[in-house]
């Protein structure tokens, strides 16, 4: 069973650090256990700079932002998926990214539960001329 378990757990870390997505897993109080190197790509922070900190204070530090991180933490916690097509993050360099989000809980046969942030970078469209 161990065997087993151990097995689980490389073919998931495998699944995340391959994954297009920037992704962050995260405790129901949005503490991050784990991002992958999509997410430090796409924001600029290490794993280390990130785990146990709060995703929202990472990347989404304006009021506007933060407002709409509260949202979508509450949906999560009455156990709705979200998805915004386009909001703006912001990264490490203090910059902006547009980005879609799709949040999922995830309940483990221990009781716990988690949420997966999947983050995708939104095209910026380009006007005429541009």
């Amino acid at each position: 069973m161990q065997n087993a378990l151990e097995d689980y757990s490389k073919i998931f870390d495998a699944l995340l650090q391959d994954s297009q997505d920037a992704i962050a897993l995260c405790d129901t109080d949005q503490v991050i256990l784990k991002i992958n190197r999509a997410f430090s790509e796409l924001f600029g922070h290490s794993e280390e700079e990130a785990v146990g900190k709060r995703l929202d204070l990472l990347v989404a530090t304006t009021p506007e932002m933060m407002a709409s991180s509260d949202q979508q933490v509450d949906r999560i916690r009455i156990w709705e998926t979200v998805f915004t097509e386009a909001v703006l993050r912001t990264r490490k360099d203090g910059s902006t990214v547009p980005v879609s989000i799709e949040g999922n809980v995830f309940r483990l046969a221990n009781g716990e539960s988690l949420v997966l942030w999947n983050y995708r970078e939104v095209p910026v469209e380009e006007g005429p001329g541009d």
